[in-house]
């Protein structure tokens, strides 16, 4: 019955897409993206992808801000800095006990996740980016390993030479950045420094992180360009004031658990990365990228970690991560291209435990080396069978190798050590009808997995040592759509379904050591809708949703719900610009989220929330001189809310207390040459 209300649904909004289409002769506004590794209009694409663009005001400390109007993406911010943003696309990461997994990352082309499908967005310079591109759907299993779907960050490019300052600031929050530009005839520099300091929303939760990028582009003909980039991030200390149980959320969502204070929880991260990239945007495209990085962990965790078998209580790990990456596109024939591409990446990771002292470092309890190695081919073909019908496809395959060197063995501790190969190959096939210049329909199939991460093989259920009989979840998924654009309107509605087999689950936790294993089926089917819509010359709007059923599909889990997995979101913002003197734009925000279960038997729930947000800017220009300001209210009625679950957290405490209300501002001056 769900399913066959969706399929009325989607028929219908079909139905008015057409006639209103039929209609109206404005031009169609063109988007770039890159569902298929080549640009083309948003219109033309055969899937669901959509790209937010990032607005220069505001404090970002939080990819959770940007992400915000991307229907099927569920951003849910932790409020503690000790945590990644919690990230799921169609139910894909959901359960990520740590980092965001089962979606691909990318900035300008440079991978963000390791070999292993695991990755974060903690160490990104938000403020430099410009735009983000959202890909679900079949195609996204083409970018290979824990690819459910991808989300890929434009770095904004400089338009001219200037220096620009800010200063922001709220009750718990600071903020200082400045950045440079300089623009040559063939060649331009970007520097960018931030430094965000926070007292934290509850006790034990103070952060500090220090940030600083470059990058340099260098054109070598009128198609070839070289570009080179260095990020740096540090993070001194993140105070981790850990989650909460549902009982203790209700009683006061702003207090800090004893354990917390009790082992100084609390987290260090220092990352380094350069890149390198070459592109040729002629005819004959290609693209060739290098990177190398470094990546430093310390945390205390809520526990000694004293027992022999544990991994202790306090994590100590280095990471040495390097990779490399080309494409080339070939003009077969007139109406098909191909593209030929590989990569290979590698990850190295020095782990150390320690026994947890009550916030001082114990006795050693775990020393290992682990290390995940990739290799990947992949082919895309599009063709483009006439001016309204186009075909897109693709086929990748990955071998994927783990070796895990365990050097602690002592006692009843076991040999952890192993390696494992994955060799896995994901699909797909799309298809694009464009009725008119403002209406097109699409519709695409495809088979991808997701290997085990480096973290889920360490333990096995029974003890025994690494995790070595886990196998590869994958995923067979298919779906269907509608896009519309004119110059006032921009609207889609997608319909999904994604069958997985072999999903990785929670098996056991026990004194820090947690063990995984493949459960059952899971069945996901929903509806997503998008509209854009510029009421007149002053005014325009923005409403994104969806509604998603997620359950296990059979054994022991059949008809529970998918924890970490909201039923329905919608997303709705309304900018205004009055017609005065000085420039304003006021813009307000709500964001609905259904209820969301927290572990596998559904037996608690964060419950639903309906949430406000309010922002006020202006911009001046004096000549050279440009003036920005803003003023920003979060959570206007004071939401008693959660703002993300921990899944199957063995102790109950599965709540992350969202924010209350908070004001912000922030002014910003700049010089052009």
């Amino acid at each position: 019955m769900r399913r066959c209300n969706l399929l009325v649904t989607a028929s219908s909004m079909a139905a008015l897409f057409y006639t209103v289409s039929l209609a109206a002769d404005e031009p169609v506004e063109i988007i770039v993206v890159t569902a298929t590794n080549s640009a083309q209009s948003w219109l033309q694409s055969p899937a669901s992808v959509d790209i937010n663009w990032v607005e220069q005001t505001g404090l970002l400390f939080d990819s959770a801000q940007l992400l915000q109007g991307i229907p099927g993406l569920q951003a849910d911010s932790r409020a503690n800095f000790a945590q990644d943003t919690r990230l799921s696309v169609r139910g894909f990461g959901s359960r990520s006990a740590f980092g965001i997994r089962g979606i691909y990352l990318e900035q300008d082309g440079i991978p963000l996740s390791a070999p292993d499908g695991q990755g974060q967005l903690g160490s990104v310079l938000l403020d430099t980016v410009q735009s983000i591109e959202v890909l679900r759907g079949p195609l996204a299993v083409l970018y290979g390993n824990g690819a459910g779907a991808v989300i890929s960050l434009n770095t904004r490019k400089p338009g001219s030479s200037k220096i620009v300052s800010n200063l922001a600031f709220s009750e718990h929050h600071q903020q200082q950045q400045v950045q440079l530009a300089a623009v040559g005839k063939q060649q331009s520099l970007q520097l960018a420094a931030k430094q965000f300091k926070t007292a934290g929303y509850r006790p034990h939760s103070r952060a500090a992180k220090d940030q600083a990028q470059l990058n340099w582009q260098r054109s070598i003909s009128d198609t070839l360009y070289f570009n080179l980039r260095y990020d740096w991030a540090y993070d001194p200390y993140l105070q981790d004031p850990l989650s909460l149980s549902p009982e203790q959320w209700r009683d006061n969502p702003r207090q800090t658990v004893a354990a917390a204070r009790l082992f100084d929880t609390e987290k260090t991260v220092k990352q380094q990365q350069i890149s390198a990239s070459l592109v040729n945007d002629s005819n004959t495209p290609f693209q060739l990228a290098l990177w190398h990085g470094e990546r430093d962990i310390a945390q205390r965790l809520a526990f000694t970690g004293a027992a022999i078998t544990s991994a202790g209580g306090e994590v100590q790990l280095n990471r040495q991560y390097q990779g490399i990456k080309g494409q080339y596109q070939l003009n077969v024939a007139a109406p098909l291209v191909a593209v030929l591409g590989a990569s290979a990446s590698q990850t190295d990771d020095r782990r150390f435990g320690y026994v947890n002292d009550f916030g001082q470092r114990g006795a050693l309890r775990r020393d290992e080396n682990n290390q995940a190695s990739n290799l990947d081919g992949f082919i895309r073909l599009n063709y483009q069978a006439s001016s309204q019908l186009s075909w897109h496809g693709g086929w990748r395959y990955t071998d994927l190798a783990y070796q895990i060197n365990d050097y602690f063995i002592m006692g009843a501790n076991p040999d952890d050590s192993g390696q494992r190969n994955y060799y896995q190959q994901a699909l797909a096939l799309a298809v694009n009808w464009q009725f008119n210049s403002q209406l097109a329909w699409f519709a695409s199939a495809g088979q991808g997995f997701e290997t085990p991460t480096l973290a889920e093989l360490a333990y096995s259920p029974d003890s025994g040592g690494v995790n070595l009989q886990l196998d590869a979840s994958t995923n067979k998924q298919w779906e269907s759509g509608l896009k519309w654009q004119n110059s006032q309107h921009r609207a889609s509605v997608s319909l999904f379904s994604i069958a997985t087999n072999n999903d990785i689950i929670a098996a056991s936790s026990d004194g820090g050591r947690t063990s995984f294993r493949n459960s059952s089926k899971t069945l996901r089917r929903g509806i997503e809708a998008l509209w854009h819509y510029r009421l007149s010359a002053t005014m325009r709007s923005e409403l994104s949703s969806h509604i998603m059923q997620a359950r296990f599909n059979d054994n022991e889990l059949q008809g529970k719900q998918l924890p970490g997995v909201a039923a329905a979101e919608i997303s709705w913002q309304w900018h205004y610009q009055p017609m005065i003197t000085v420039p304003l734009q006021l813009t307000l925000q709500s964001h609905y989220r259904s209820k969301v279960y927290t572990d596998d038997n559904n037996t608690a729930s964060a419950p639903a929330a309906l949430r406000f947000n309010f922002n006020i800017s202006s911009q001046q220009q004096y000549q050279h001189w440009q003036l920005r300001q803003w003023l920003r209210v979060d959570n206007l009625t004071n939401k008693s809310y959660v703002g993300a679950v921990v899944v199957n957290q063995a102790n109950g405490r599965a709540f992350e207390p969202g924010t209350g209300r908070e004001l912000a501002a922030g002014i910003a001056l700049g010089y052009q040459w």
